[in-house]
């Protein structure tokens, strides 16, 4: 009886369902009546009529299953306005793509994800949480949770669900008492860990919202703060406080020094076939990943291709009067020699006006020293892969290209 009722249901008003399953049940009993027919001695003319009702079956068959598989993925998927076989190739395509692992925090991490998702579906993206500014910074001390929003930042990236909810997740609150300054994502991921238990089920219930391409998993599942150590001797706590002091860094430290990684995120790693460091703050963004120590020494492991990504300009209070490689010697240091084998820098000309923009904010070109790196013993990718907008970043879709070129290259080579 349950079994009756729950066919019934799929003929209920509305669906939109009923006139294709009508039309695909034509297709079939005409078929079945006409095809044995054909196969008999029969003369001319019966012969023709009888060809005309088997090809109608055939037709109405053949509209019926795409017509009813179309009404199903209309509703399902949101992007209603692209052809169906368009959405499908591209499933199909990135589905197949390389398993990439990237690793980073701020805002150049979720640029990058913007082009690799649409070179594969295969992406999981391994997030900061030592963040302790702005709303994050908030929310993490009034409700004790890990900093949202890097996290945010990288669901929205790789989220395939409408615009409108891209921009609802992003929209940052510009009045109102105890909410002004807080992004609606970090409130709607805060909430979420309320109501689930925990900052895993809540960044996993929020990618399905935005339906996204790949993952997004935290570093650590502890409260992980950094600690720098100034060139001068003298050190400060605190992520939002470090660059703020204006003085060269030594080192940083991750504080607990033995903090756990997340049991994703070394998965992850151990699955990938490439992986990718930055971009971001060196020290506040990305290295506070690879100072958990089961991490660095994961990635140190693998032979894969492994690549970081250097920043277009340099960031006051922490890479000051940097170049390439001296973002990449910082890497090692930190972490060993075996963590990157390519290293990607813009070596593109940069707007004018914008340069003078930066330049009040004491942020300048990254220098490409191409024979340093080299001398490092890294393969390097350099090309323009600055985007044309009102700020110097890289371009998703240039980079994620470059890459995906690049570790062909590498995979040829190896296979030799």
């Amino acid at each position: 009886m349950n079994r009756l009722f729950k066919f019934i249901r799929w003929f209920y008003p509305g669906l939109k369902i009923k006139r294709w399953i009508s039309v695909l049940a034509v297709g079939v009993i005409l078929i079945l009546i006409f095809a044995p027919r054909l196969s008999s001695d029969i003369n001319f003319i019966l012969k023709i009529v009888y060809s005309f009702f088997f090809g109608v079956g055939v037709i109405s068959l053949v509209i019926g299953i795409t017509s009813l598989v179309r009404s199903f993925f209309e509703v399902i998927y949101p992007h209603r306005e692209r052809e169906l076989i368009d959405i499908i190739y591209e499933k199909r395509f990135l589905a197949k793509g390389p398993k990439i692992v990237t690793i980073g925090g701020g805002t150049g991490l979720s640029t990058i994800l913007e082009g690799l998702k649409e070179q594969t579906s295969n992406i999981t993206a391994i997030v900061s949480v030592s963040d302790e500014g702005g709303s994050s910074g908030r929310l993490r001390k009034e409700f004790g949770i890990l900093p949202p929003g890097d996290i945010r930042n990288c669901l929205v990236s790789l989220a395939e669900a409408p615009q409108l909810l891209r921009d609802l997740f992003q929209y940052r609150f510009a009045e109102g008492e105890g909410i002004k300054g807080h992004s609606f994502g970090n409130i709607f991921i805060t909430a979420l860990t309320e109501v689930t238990g925990s900052f895993q089920s809540a960044i996993k219930e929020s990618s399905r919202v935005l339906a996204i391409r790949g993952k997004v998993v935290p570093a650590s599942l502890e409260v992980i703060r950094i600690k720098a150590e100034y060139m001068d001797g003298s050190v400060m706590e605190g992520e939002d406080k470090i660059p703020k002091q204006g003085k060269s860094i030594k080192r940083v430290f991750v504080i607990p020094p033995n903090a756990s990684p997340n049991p994703e995120a070394l998965e992850a790693i151990r699955q990938a076939e490439i992986i990718i460091i930055g971009p971001g703050s060196l020290f506040t963004s990305v290295l506070p990943n690879l100072l958990i120590k089961d991490i660095s020494e994961e990635i140190a492991k693998r032979n894969v291709f492994k690549l970081y990504i250097c920043n277009v300009m340099t960031q006051h209070g922490e890479t000051d009067g940097f170049t390439a490689s001296d973002h990449v010697s910082a890497l090692i240091s930190h972490t060993g020699e075996d963590i990157i084998n390519h290293c990607l820098v813009n070596s593109g000309r940069l707007d004018y006006n914008l340069l003078i923009r930066y330049s009040q904010e004491k942020s300048f070109p990254v220098i490409l020293d191409k024979n340093r790196l080299k001398k490092l013993g890294l393969v390097v990718i350099e090309d323009d892969f600055v985007s044309k907008s009102n700020f110097l970043r890289h371009d998703p879709q240039k980079t994620a290209k470059a890459i995906i070129q690049s570790y062909s290259l590498w995979k040829k080579r190896e296979n030799r």
